[in-house]
């Protein structure tokens, strides 16, 4: 059986029975070499553990583990005279899949490679542990991009008329759109030397607010040592009139401000749209709320280059007094 198939096995013998409270069954995996090297096994409560034995002669060492995937050593003999063993145990249910999907993997590289178990393990889990931080550097990247777009139209709008910014800016209030009293305003950025595109987020972003008119704003990033980061915009816009602490108090966990100093960006391009009727988009004015009763999540790109009627950009401080 391959490496994915012995786990499912194990995982189907597992669910033959319930230990008594205390107890554990346990399932091995190992590689041919000796298949209680690593063994599957499920605890009274139901919870699912990988057990990895450590080769003779070798030490235990510090587990590179979170709370997510507790760990510990048991000094505890297995059947091939090991006398310890690395104990993972996966507590959440909806994490089964991964964690089996891991199991999976470090057996494969067994096979492959003839290494111990523990090693595989370990390469196995840092792997992972790299690819999660890229996807959060990534994330953090992105977040970065909106945030300085959004934070410089508002530092605009700031020192236009300071009250008016406070009142205006409703991005991370859960609103929306970015900028609206009467009239609303959309602020995108986007980085990226292709066709320009700007992400949409759900059915209403392109609607405009009843009674009033909508325009979308998007400017092209490039990072430069020339430019600013976040943290300067923070700043700026405190010396403007609107203090940090207005701007903390609406960080929000899914919109959060980030002081972020490290990436430094210039404006390249600049376009300014009224988003009428026949603005190109999915929105619930045009197809109706039916369309997107069902509908979750959703998420697409706007070609910037084929959108219509296109306006000055240095129309905006018009737009932002208007709104």
């Amino acid at each position: 059986m391959t490496a994915y198939e012995r786990v499912t096995h194990a995982l189907e013998l597992l669910d033959q029975g319930t230990p008594a409270p205390g107890q554990i069954n346990a399932a091995p995996v190992g590689p041919d070499r000796d298949i209680h090297e690593a063994r599957l096994a499920r605890d009274h409560a139901g919870v699912i553990h990988l057990l990895v034995a450590l080769p003779p002669g070798r030490k235990p060492f510090e587990l590179p583990l979170g709370e997510v995937l507790p760990a510990e050593w048991l000094d505890q003999p297995v059947d091939d005279g090991s006398a310890m063993s690395l104990d993972i145990a996966s507590h959440d249910p909806t994490l089964t899949p991964t964690f089996l999907s891991l199991v999976g993997e470090m057996l494969s590289r067994v096979d492959e490679s003839g290494e111990p178990c523990i090693d595989a393990l370990m390469r196995v889990l840092n792997a992972w542990r790299e690819a999660l931080a890229r996807g959060q550097r990534t994330l953090s990247r992105q977040r970065a991009i909106g945030l300085f777009g959004e934070l410089t139209v508002l530092l605009r709008l700031a020192q236009l008329d300071p009250p008016h910014a406070r009142a205006a800016w409703r991005g991370q209030e859960g609103y929306k759109h970015d900028f609206f009293l009467r009239n609303a305003l959309e602020v995108k950025a986007y980085t990226g030397g292709d066709s320009p595109a700007v992400d949409i987020h759900g059915a209403h972003q392109l609607d405009p607010p009843s009674g009033g008119s909508l325009h979308l704003y998007a400017m092209r990033l490039e990072e430069s040592a020339d430019g600013q980061t976040v943290s300067d915009l923070i700043d700026n816009i405190d010396a403007a009139g609107l203090p940090k602490g207005m701007l903390f108090e609406r960080s929000t966990e899914n919109s959060p401000i980030v002081v972020e100093d490290a990436m430094r960006f210039v404006v390249t391009d600049e376009r300014l749209f009224r988003v009428t009727d026949e603005f190109p988009g999915l929105r619930v004015s045009r197809l109706g709320q039916t369309a997107f009763s069902a509908v979750q999540n959703l998420r697409y790109s706007l070609l910037l280059d084929a959108c219509p009627d296109a306006m000055d950009p240095s129309k905006l401080s018009d737009v932002l007094v208007g709104l």
